[in-house]
């Protein structure tokens, strides 16, 4: 096969990540092309239609005010920021009875005592750690009769969690079962996988380095989020090359060649800007491969479904409610109110993640969408079920994508492969949402994690632009 071109950098992927790499790589004098297998840019990103009620946020859609480089990006793109409804009460569906969160245990509260119950064991520190709480929780009084009950309960259970798994560290927290149906829900959503399957540690290690106290639905982009990706191609001076899948990729002691199913590019350096679970997919030289393969197998694919849902009229705020619901009976259902801020007609945006994805998917949307609106007239009524416009978006197993959210660390697995992966340099360096090390997941980590990895680039030694 013929070579196809040239370049300083060639990146592959042209989700947020890839574009922000190339932005920056074009920015510091280097040539660059973007080589993305589909036929849009964008990857996770994606903002559709939605008939005369504006704009559909398949993919991402809401940042917080500290997420700075999309805010910047969105000012730059001339894009409204308006903020999420957050009236009202939110409520948990637990054992077919609506229960107010504040009745629950907090998020927040969550993920402290994940912080205290998941520990690195080859962490001096950490173990240290460990024994003092292990030493104040049997030398004081615990909480109440039934939480003795429930740890003597966890000590004899032979049904157990896997190992140092997500669900075997809720199940140590010895919550009430409200509480821990709430947790197993929330993060059967939030993580888009079973808890069975998560890695504890890998995951405590994500929300330990997240930059942000704010709440991550604080706010949405009016006309949605793929303006941003708009904005970001319209910098380049190459335009991307669409319909291109990269097959293989192999580093050379001077240049590194990059196999499509249209020819071969020759580059300097390469960033992958795919997930992990699709990059395993590329055939990497046998020396680099021996170093990435570990790494790529330790990462297993979300699986999510998104769906919006418009109404003529805001019901839910009548009834005193936020519009935010996670159904414990139902893990993996999230709903919140998504209506814009534009004066359009209100909407409620239903999230479907984990293993709940990955059985709906297989159903035609009529009967997905019927089995949604059961779920969701459990706790808002009947006229739940009888939205005026219905869209949605599948994200399991997508080739070009992976899923949805992200892909995360699985049990068994490599739980430093994101460290690992981010830190790989050379002529191939990796980028993604999922190798950011301050915003795990979001795209506001996309675009962070691409500049970091032009920036090792251009930082290297003998390194000059063209």
């Amino acid at each position: 096969m013929g070579v196809t071109g040239s370049a300083n950098i060639v990146v592959v992927g042209g989700g947020a990540a890839g574009l922000a790499a190339a932005v920056a790589a074009e920015a510091a004098g280097f040539t660059c092309q973007v080589l993305e297998a589909q036929g849009h840019l964008g990857g996770r990103v994606r903002t559709v239609p939605l008939g005369p009620d504006g704009a559909f946020d398949e993919g991402a859609q809401m940042v917080n005010g500290d997420m700075t480089d999309v805010l910047d990006l969105a000012r730059e793109a001339k894009a409204d920021l308006t903020p999420l409804p957050r009236n009202g009460a939110s409520l948990c569906l637990v054992d077919g009875e609506p229960l107010r969160m504040e009745q629950l245990i907090g998020i927040d509260e969550l993920y402290d005592l994940l912080d205290d119950q998941v520990v690195r064991w080859d962490s001096v520190s950490e173990v240290l750690r460990a024994l003092r709480l292990t030493l104040k929780w049997w030398t004081t009084p615990w909480d109440s009769v039934g939480e003795a009950q429930r740890g003597v309960r966890h000590f004899v259970d032979d049904d157990a969690a896997p190992p140092n798994s997500l669900a075997a560290a809720l199940k140590a927290l010895l919550l009430c079962e409200e509480d821990h149906a709430l947790a197993t829900a929330y993060f059967t959503e939030s993580y888009a996988a079973a808890p069975e399957t998560i890695d504890a540690h890998a995951l405590r290690d994500l929300f330990s380095r997240y930059r942000s106290d704010r709440d991550d639905v604080e706010f949405q982009i009016a006309g949605g989020l793929g303006p941003i990706v708009d904005h970001l191609a319209g910098h380049l001076a190459h335009a991307p090359a669409l319909n291109t899948p990269v097959t293989r990729v192999h580093a050379g002691p001077h240049h590194v060649e990059v196999h499509t199913n249209a020819g071969v590019w020759h580059a300097d350096h390469v960033i992958v800007a795919v997930p992990p679970t699709v990059a395993r997919a590329i055939a990497f030289d046998d020396r680099t491969h021996g170093r990435l393969a570990p790494l790529f197998d330790a990462f297993q694919n979300g699986a999510m479904i998104k769906t919006a849902l418009v109404y003529d009229s805001p019901f839910w705020r009548l009834q005193g409610l936020s519009g935010t619901a996670v159904f414990a009976d139902c893990p993996g259902l999230t709903v919140i109110d998504g209506s814009p801020g534009d004066g359009g007609r209100p909407r409620l945006i239903a999230f479907q993640g984990g293993p709940l994805a990955k059985a709906w998917a297989a159903l035609p949307p009529d009967q997905r969408q019927a089995a949604l609106f059961t779920h969701l007239s459990k706790v808002f009524g009947p006229k739940a079920a009888t939205p005026s416009a219905v869209a949605d978006a599948v994200w399991v197993d997508h080739p070009w994508c992976g899923g949805g959210y992200n892909a995360t660390v699985r049990v068994g697995g490599d739980r430093d492969a994101l460290a690992n992966l981010a830190a790989v340099d050379g002529r191939i360096r990796f980028a993604g949402a999922e190798l950011d090390d301050a915003f795990w997941g979001y795209v506001e980590g996309a675009i962070r994690s691409g500049r970091r990895a032009t920036a090792s680039i251009i930082a290297a030694p003998d390194v000059k632009a063209a």
